[in-house]
């Protein structure tokens, strides 16, 4: 597969010499001179004797060339992420044997690795995942589980008429980098990479909206990749008319689950969502709803390289698993995976994630909430800016808020969010936190996830407080 995305991109060079490929604030490629470059940089990689290339930088075409040229070298790619900690990084780079950094301003840092671990076979993509715990792990990826899933969902899209594809997420986040940039180039579209600033991003959770909207209006891409959060955004755009929606042709969710109402909304204002699942321990992708026909509430079918399975009601996946973890040899070479997410099949085949299995809260009357759920619910509140919603047998289901005015009443949101749910999973307490869940206190994941066991550890006193 990976020689067949070399002829690709060889091929769109001589079909269309002048269509651009990547284009990001300092620069722009066409199809031509990303061969140029690339043929280039191949050769000062192959003259050097490093064989883990750490890629510590923002995005930017300079991040595609790179990521590019160690895989096509056969060296083994090592993603940091931008939002990871110092800690974090520091460990990412003992933990992988990186024997050198490729830093921001495309310079080799070399390093002098104590230990160097064993990989798998055939690795080429060490990804680690930003995890619900402070420790990511390193998941290994050989080229065929990346370019498997570029294939199955060029047969799920390839014939949506995009040209244009506007990079959100961080590409040290596997989802863009495998189904927004490999993708796309693929595909023979365009591939532009605003820095963070341009796009109005702050951090993992933070967004300025006007900043967001004149990006999109500016680049006027056709898809996106989209976590529900910033699919929020987008409709809060549309709604407000910053932004039209007759320029997007695809707009792919995933990361988190999608609140229904919320994509409701987006379908009423025309917008063409296209939900979506997966994992980086399956190269990305597993299933994904067909353009033009998205079943409401579900993530679609499994795409082609995807066998899906239902055991106790998780869901398990065969067909494109990892290599394995890295430092883990008892992980190498999985036939199958348990995703730790409940699901069901509707009886057209289409999958719908019912949530965390290790995130379902047990109720003093023993019945079995979904946190996300309600969490969803109230995140489409206007005066809402975060929420985590906690408790057990002896908590009772309460809403940790962080709102957007400190003036806002919080009975109120509750008593509306209460209207629409079964009594059961109705929120009986809440808290208004005066500090946002971040990264930087531990509480949010990189990509936006909250970090349930920190924020309950952090926040168990005022909710024992509430219970007694």
């Amino acid at each position: 597969m990976l020689k067949q995305f070399q002829q690709r991109l060889d091929a769109h060079a001589t079909a269309n010499p002048e269509q651009l490929a990547l284009v990001d604030g300092n620069m722009q490629l066409t199809y031509v001179q990303l061969a140029e470059q690339l043929s280039q940089l191949i050769e000062v990689i192959n003259k050097t004797s490093y064989q883990r290339f750490a890629l510590d930088m923002s995005n930017s075409v300079n991040w595609v060339i790179y990521d590019l040229a160690i895989m096509f070298c056969q060296r083994v790619c090592i993603p940091i992420p931008p939002f990871f900690t110092p800690e974090q990084r520091i460990n990412v780079l003992r933990d992988s044997g990186a024997d050198v950094v490729v830093l921001g301003n495309g310079k080799l840092q070399p390093l002098a690795p104590t230990t160097i671990p064993e990989l798998p076979l055939h690795t080429a993509k060490i990804t680690y995942t930003s995890g619900s715990t402070g420790a990511p792990k390193g998941v290994c990826l050989s080229t065929d589980n990346l370019f498997n899933t570029v294939g199955a969902l060029t047969e799920r899209v390839g014939d949506v008429a995009t040209q244009r594809h506007l990079v959100i997420m961080p590409l040290a986040v596997l989802l863009e980098n495998v189904a927004g940039v490999y993708l796309s180039l693929w595909l023979g579209h365009e591939v532009v990479l605003p820095s963070s600033d341009e796009l109005g991003l702050k951090g993992s959770s933070g967004l300025n909206g006007q900043a967001f909207f004149q990006a999109l209006n500016h680049y006027q891409p056709q898809s996106l990749i989209l976590t529900p959060a910033l699919l929020g955004a987008v409709v809060q755009g549309v709604s407000s008319n910053y932004l039209e929606a007759t320029q997007f042709k695809l707009l792919a969710v995933g990361g988190a689950r999608l609140p229904e109402p919320l994509e409701q909304k987006a379908y009423q204002l025309g917008l063409p969502v296209v939900q979506g699942y997966g994992l980086s321990e399956f190269g990305s992708v597993v299933a994904f709803n067909k353009p033009n026909n998205s079943v409401l509430g579900s993530v679609g079918k499994p795409l082609t390289h995807a066998k899906v399975e239902l055991k106790d009601n998780e869901i398990w996946v065969s067909g494109n698993c990892m290599l394995g973890y890295l430092n883990q040899p008892e992980s190498w070479y999985p036939k199958g995976l348990p995703t730790g997410d409940w699901g069901q099949f509707d009886a057209h085949g289409n999958l719908h994630i019912l949530g965390r299995k290790k995130n379902t809260i047990v109720t003093a009357f023993g019945r079995n909430v979904d946190p996300e759920w309600l969490e969803g619910l109230l995140a489409l509140e206007p005066e809402v800016l975060q929420v985590a919603v906690l408790g057990d047998e002896q908590i009772p289901l309460t809403a940790l808020l962080v709102l957007r005015d400190k003036t806002s009443d919080a009975a109120t949101i509750i008593e509306r969010v209460n209207r629409a749910l079964p009594d059961y999973a109705h929120i009986q307490d809440y808290k208004v936190l005066t500090t946002p869940f971040s990264v930087a206190n531990e509480q949010l994941t990189g990509t936006g996830r909250l970090r349930r066991d920190v924020i309950r550890t952090n926040f168990e006193p005022i909710l024992f407080s509430s219970a007694t």
